[in-house]
């Protein structure tokens, strides 16, 4: 699948920060300073506390495939079919889940608690879009 089609994502001051980052092929979650809580995607306010003190940390390493589904509608002309959409939650960081598609492996295949590493690829608009691939 070609993950420049589409619509650009819509950048506001809260998601800049992301948005930068992600072209750096580096993946950001919301972080707030008065409690600690992480979250995604970035709101500009702590989901937790409600604080507006809020700035970003940064996810390395490998991810485990919490939810996922399988599409088989084509959406957009050009849009190859079927792709797995999967919902990665990221060990000692509960409450974030990123959304992404997965690489790397048939749809079928896709499975909760596969494990998977963060990646990026071309979006629409010249964005780097996150994604996933399945860890071997």
């Amino acid at each position: 699948m070609d993950a420049t089609t589409g619509i650009p994502p819509a950048v506001t001051e809260e998601t800049e920060p992301f948005w930068t980052a992600a072209k750096e092929g580096r993946l950001l979650v919301e972080h707030c300073t008065a409690c600690g809580a992480e979250s995604f995607p970035p709101r500009g306010i702590c989901r937790s506390c409600r604080a507006r003190t809020v700035g970003f940390a940064e996810v390395t390493g490998r991810g485990e495939v919490y939810s996922l589904t399988v599409n088989h509608q084509r959406w957009l002309p050009g849009l190859e079919v079927p792709y797995a959409v999967v919902l990665v939650e990221f060990p000692g960081r509960p409450g974030v889940r990123v959304a992404g598609r997965l690489r790397g492996c048939p749809p079928e295949e896709a499975a909760i608690g596969m494990a998977v590493e963060i990646g990026f690829e071309p979006g629409p608009g010249g964005f780097a879009i996150p994604s996933f691939t399945a860890a071997r």
